[in-house]
């Protein structure tokens, strides 16, 4: 029964964590079109998306996905290095499909978004924002 719960807990975090983070994206991919319709170069468009979706995703992800009782300044501490890793990655993967393997800047992001992804549902639970009970 314990193991069932568990199991079902973390199904409902991983769902308000896909809409959450979801929210999140559509402002990033948002700003990723308007600024590459601008004439943005597409990685600096991915770059400055990824920030706004950061900042969106931080209050999402503190009040909504983890209901975190830590305070914001502990939160905020380890969700800005959290947040550069991602950003680096975001890049990095980006650029090595935009590159190499999808010159749609569209469709390279979504691939990139997907490998992201998982890497900070697992930052965000595990460092982030964990309750002090959590190991």
């Amino acid at each position: 029964m314990a193991v069932t719960s568990s199991i079902l807990n973390l199904a409902k975090l991983a769902l308000r964590f896909l809409l959450s983070g979801g929210i999140a994206t559509l402002l990033h991919w948002a700003t990723l079109w308007g600024l590459v319709t601008l004439q943005f170069e597409a990685l600096w468009a991915s770059g400055i998306g990824a920030l706004v979706g950061a900042v969106a995703n931080y209050f999402l992800q503190y009040f909504f996905t983890f209901k975190s009782k830590r305070a914001h300044k502990q939160a905020m501490q380890a969700y800005v290095p959290t947040v550069m890793v991602s950003w680096v990655l975001n890049l990095a993967v980006f650029y090595g499909l935009y590159t190499y393997a999808l010159p749609n800047p569209m469709l390279a992001q979504v691939v990139t978004t997907g490998l992201v992804m998982v890497v900070n549902f697992l930052l965000y639970k595990k460092v982030v924002f964990r309750a002090k009970s959590d190991t």
